[in-house]
């Protein structure tokens, strides 16, 4: 897919999944394409690492940004499924005025669970399954 033609679905759907699921805690957080998760992290344009075929997407909580990784989208449904899930992460933050301690209570949870077994990771995964209402088919 062209980075016009998921920015085309983007501008359509998060609207709408904005208003199906509500707002958090946080201001609704922008949506940004990426190349690669480790080019962005990096700043460097052509890092690349492990991840990198398999990160469709990733929510930023310190940044309170959602990146999109444009490679890796392969259709309308990659990217509906990928904003939904990362959205979900953006409901889920905690309303924690502190970015370091916000940020530390996050590590806290995460070393409890690995990714299949994580609350926070079923849910997204679940509300994935409601790509289809906001298709533009």
């Amino acid at each position: 897919m062209t980075t016009d033609e998921i920015q085309q679905i983007i501008n359509y759907a998060y609207p709408k999944i904005q208003a199906y699921y509500g707002k958090g805690k946080l201001p609704v957080p922008p949506i940004k394409l990426s190349v690669d998760i480790y080019a962005r992290l990096s700043g460097e344009p052509e890092a690349r690492g492990e991840e990198s075929e398999t990160s469709d997407a990733q929510y930023e909580e310190n940044d309170n940004i959602i990146y999109v990784y444009y490679p890796n989208m392969k259709d309308e449904e990659d990217v509906l499924r990928s904003l939904i899930h990362e959205y979900t992460h953006y409901l889920q933050v905690k309303d924690i005025e502190d970015r370091e301690e916000r940020s530390a209570l996050f590590d806290k949870y995460k070393a409890m669970y690995d990714y299949d077994t994580d609350p926070t990771e079923i849910e997204a995964k679940k509300n994935e399954e409601d790509w289809q209402m906001f298709s533009q088919k």
